[in-house]
């Protein structure tokens, strides 16, 4: 075999476009992420919101990327278990942390949803999104 014609042929391989490796970020996804304030330290509830703007949000968790030392997760990823509201283009999981002291920090999440562009759920996508919230334990003094 010619050596040019085998470079040729490798060239053409690598110029075809390559599949994504992960899942497409955020095109049409929203993660609204917001944490209730304590005063003492105990169960801090948070609630993600997560939304596409066309078609079906056929699955979706939550994954906790960092939380305050203070108030470390329950749970490091919640799903269909954690659901509090559910739509077809919209759902709202609740996750918890177990606040030991008062203090102030961030909670930061990952969204990992499966878009679907009809309800018969075909041609589905994985999409990703990250968000943060403030987490605030401690006496109100406003």
């Amino acid at each position: 075999m010619r050596t040019d014609l085998l470079a040729g042929s490798l060239f053409a391989l690598l110029a075809l476009p390559q599949a994504p490796a992960h899942a497409e970020p955020n095109l049409g996804l929203s993660n609204r992420l917001q944490c209730q304030r304590r005063s003492t330290p105990g169960r801090v509830v948070c609630e993600a919101e997560l939304e596409v703007e066309t078609g079906v949000l056929a699955w979706a968790d939550v994954l906790v990327l960092e939380a305050p030392e203070f108030a470390p997760p329950l749970r490091s990823r919640v799903g269909s278990s954690a659901l509090f509201m559910k739509g077809p283009r919209r759902q709202r999981l609740q996750l918890a942390l177990a606040a030991t002291a008062e203090g102030v920090g961030t909670l930061r999440v990952r969204a990992r949803v499966v878009h679907c562009p009809t309800a018969d759920q075909r041609n589905c996508r994985p999409m990703v999104k990250e968000a943060e919230a403030s987490v605030l334990v401690g006496p109100i003094t406003e």
